[in-house]
């Protein structure tokens, strides 16, 4: 009995430990990618959300539950951003929103 509940916190914590490592590599790209955008002239946003995700993943990789809260947070600033951005143009929020929403869930 006990070793089944530790089967199953391993089997847990090493989800937790790839989402974490995914939502980091995700961050990365956001982070370099946007710091491109922002020196071309385009939007802090980029930044922002890939230092949040970034964060956000090293969090999870160490076990700690408040990256999974950082991780909401950013989700929720980014439907904010997204919304100003792209008003209630259902096209336009899609790209913005449909990633993040499938990564919180």
């Amino acid at each position: 009995m006990a070793e089944d509940r530790r089967d199953r916190a391993t089997s847990k914590s090493l989800i937790v430990t790839l989402l974490g490592a995914l939502l980091a590599l995700i961050g990365l790209v956001l982070a370099v990618g946007g710091a491109w955008l922002a020196v071309i002239g385009g939007s802090l946003y980029y930044v922002l959300a890939g230092l949040g995700l970034l964060a956000s993943g090293y969090l999870m990789i160490r076990g700690r539950a408040v990256g999974a809260y950082l991780y909401l947070a950013v989700f929720a600033l980014t439907v904010v951003w997204a919304l100003w951005e792209a008003g209630l143009n259902i096209w336009a929020l899609i790209p913005r929103g449909f990633g993040p929403a499938v990564l919180a869930i």
